[in-house]
């Protein structure tokens, strides 16, 4: 799995983010079923997930959609972490 750094090699960082979200698409964290969804009518989602290490950010991009971009969101201005989801999604199982 390759991640996408905005700041350069020697000054990264890799622990206290805020959260990680979806680029695009429509995908919302559905907390009641917790795992992600499109659809997100009279349940309570939120854009972000609670991820606060980029080795976390590794282990739950497994799970994630694949093929949508993810942001691991940073504290600071230009720290933020790319990459994209590998789970396969079935659209189906979006109705609650």
């Amino acid at each position: 799995m390759k991640l996408q750094y905005e700041a350069p090699r020697r000054g990264r960082i890799n622990y206290n983010f805020m959260g990680f979200e979806a680029i695009g698409g429509g995908w919302w964290w559905a907390y009641e079923h917790k795992k992600w969804v499109q659809s997100t009518e009279k349940k309570p989602s939120s854009s972000h997930r609670g991820c606060r290490t980029v080795k976390a950010f590794k282990r739950m991009l497994k799970t994630a959609p694949s093929g949508i971009k993810f942001r691991l969101c940073s504290r600071w201005i230009g720290y933020d972490v790319y990459g994209y989801g590998q789970a396969e999604h079935n659209n189906s199982s979006n109705n609650f």
